[in-house]
This record gives C-alpha cells, structure tokens and sequence, in this order.
C-alpha cells in the first residue's frame, strides 16, 4: 500500500477529531476567506502559524504531510513564475532576467501563500474529520436550503474526498512499480508520461466502478434518517478564534 497521507483520515484522540463538523467547514470557510482577504505578511504568518497550531494539535504527522507537499509544489511553482513574468513593475537591480519586477514577485509569493494555507486547511479538515461525519455535515449545511438534494450532493462530494486519496495512492504505487522496472532509463518523455498517465487513469476508472456497484448492492438510497450533531464549549471556541483571525485580516 502506498505511503502517502495526504487527504487522508488519520484516527486520533484529540480535540478537532472531537470537534462538530458542522463548525470544521465553518471554521474551514473563515480561514480560506482570511486567506483570500490577506494582504499584509502579517497575515499570512499568523494564519500559518494558527493552521500549523491546529495540525500539532491533532497530532498529524508532519513530516509525512510536508513530503506529500511535493505534488502540489509544481502548481505553486507555476503560479509563482506566472505572476512574477506577467506583473509589471519595478525591475529588480542587477537581476539577469530583465521581465521579472518586484511587484511581480511580491504578487506571485502572496498567491503561492494562499493556496499553502487553503492546502494546509483541507489537510488539517480531512486528516481530522472521517468520510460519514463530513457527509453528515454538509447534508445538515445544505437541508434549509430550498430545491437542493442535500443527500445526493453529500453523497457526491463525499465520493470525490475518497477517490482524491486513492488516485494519489495510485499514483505512488505506480511510480514505485516503474522505477523497479527502471523507466527512469527511458529518455523519452512522452513514453515516460503515457505509461504512467494510462495505468494510473485505467485503475481510477476502475475503483470508480468498485464503487458504484458497491453501493448499488447494498441498495444505497437517499432516504435515510438525520444524524444527531453535537457540540459543546470547545467547538465554540476554537470557531470564534477563526472568525477573530478573519476580521484581524480584513481590519488590521
């Protein structure tokens, strides 16, 4: 099985595994939105660091966590470069690369902190919060709602946080099998990619089907009774410290 933890459910003891999901994707709204609202350096150290508290605190691996980082390095690189070539602005002295502008990468380290801090999130949201909870939360978000199929959208993303996983782990799997067979000798680029492209969609595809039929033998059915939530002083608390960090970036 492959060793990735990313996206992944780790089962622990501690207070956010506790915590009603209900106000998790209440807290996730807010931090994303301080994120997105985030203009000062300020900002982004004091969110990294209360994300960074939440992740110690739920006692999720974190040296697992930041290796897994590498998949998502390349769109963060992409974004950095993208803006610090397009923005205009004051060159850099005595920088080789005349297109490259101050503001450019001023810009392109802001937008590469937010999609940090958004990934930081969602790890810290699923490596807390199992698959049933969040489908239960977001069911119970959506049922006032007039005109939405709060079960079938549930359902939905549900199945999207399970296969997110298992493509990675397939991905990984894959590599391993390749580099055992030395593909790292191949000197052709495209090869290299259609043969890891096409396995890895094939087994996706596959456990897709697993899984449909899965739930048609079980007879899945949008009727089903409401989950009882719960919540107690702590859940409060630790929402209220987000919606302090989201007025702390707006105002301050």
């Amino acid at each position: 099985m492959a060793g990735i933890t990313f996206f992944h459910y780790i089962h622990k003891n501690t207070i956010l595994h506790k915590m009603d999901c209900r106000l998790k994707l209440l807290c996730l709204i807010l931090l994303s939105l301080s994120a997105g609202f985030a203009t000062k350096w300020l900002h982004y150290f004091v969110i990294i660091c209360i994300i960074t508290l939440a992740i110690i605190i739920a006692r999720l691996p974190i040296a697992a966590l930041l290796k897994d980082m590498k998949f998502f390095a390349i769109i963060i690189l992409i974004v950095f470069i993208s803006n610090a070539f397009t923005i205009p602005g004051e060159q850099i002295p005595n920088f080789p690369i005349s297109n490259v502008s101050i503001q450019g990468i001023t810009a392109g380290l802001r937008f590469a902190g937010r999609l940090i801090i958004i990934l930081m999130i969602c790890t810290a949201i699923t490596g807390t919060t199992s698959l049933m909870a969040l489908k239960n939360a977001i069911e119970w978000l959506l049922r006032p709602i007039p005109f939405i199929p709060e079960v079938r959208i549930a359902t939905i993303i549900n199945l999207t946080f399970v296969l997110i996983p298992l493509i990675f782990d397939n991905y990984v799997e894959i590599i391993s099998a390749q580099k055992s067979r030395c593909i790292q000798l191949n000197k052709n680029p495209i090869r290299r990619i259609r043969l890891i492209t096409l396995p890895l969609l094939s087994q996706s595809l596959r456990r897709a089907d697993e899984i449909a039929y899965a739930m048609e033998s079980r007879c899945y059915s949008e009727t089903r009774s409401s989950y009882i939530h719960k919540t107690n002083k702590i859940d409060w608390i630790i929402l209220g410290t987000c919606l302090m960090i989201l007025i702390f970036a707006l105002f301050l």
